[in-house]
């Protein structure tokens, strides 16, 4: 379905999806909680949650000026433990994105979102944030990132935020 500009609300600078979705939201919610003790106070580090048609999970971190500074890969079946911080965060960010999945009519091959440890947004028409160049589309506002929930407005996404989205596909 396309989503128009006019009907999608802002928040802190950020465009939120125009109809809440509380299992999104809570998916959402889980992920960012997870990955907050990946992303050090101060550190100008944020994660982008990627997943792709072989299941393969990936984690990223991104500095603030979008240069990768590390990444951890793997299929459900080799998941860090559970109890670690970096398995607590595969796990729940397995389980959004693939409800995260159901928002496209088909989903494409890959796809993710970024989380700030406090909110978490994706971009609907270019799914990939590690894609080159999918970042600075963002910055530049060539493409529109909608907000599950709003990324901190000070924090390493703030280049991020767009006051106009236009039409997007969701």
């Amino acid at each position: 379905m396309a989503i128009e500009g006019d009907g999608a609300e802002q928040d802190a600078g950020w465009t939120m999806l125009p109809r809440p979705n509380r299992r999104l939201t809570s998916l959402a919610a889980e992920a960012a909680r997870c990955a907050r003790p990946l992303l050090p106070e101060g550190s100008g580090l944020f994660l982008s949650l990627e997943t792709d048609a072989t299941e393969e999970l990936r984690l990223i971190w991104w500095r603030r000026d979008f240069r990768q500074v590390a990444r951890i890969a793997a299929t459900p079946e080799g998941f860090c433990p559970e109890d670690s911080y970096e398995g607590a965060l595969q796990e729940a960010a397995a389980e959004l994105l693939a409800y995260l999945s159901g928002r496209w009519p088909t989903p494409p091959a890959d796809y993710g979102v970024i989380t700030d440890g406090i909110g978490v947004a994706f971009a609907p028409n270019h799914p990939s944030p590690s894609v080159e160049g999918w970042l600075l589309q963002q910055a530049s506002g060539r493409s529109g990132l909608l907000a599950i929930l709003p990324l901190d407005p000070n924090g390493p996404c703030a280049l991020l935020a767009a006051t106009d989205c236009g039409t997007l596909l969701h």
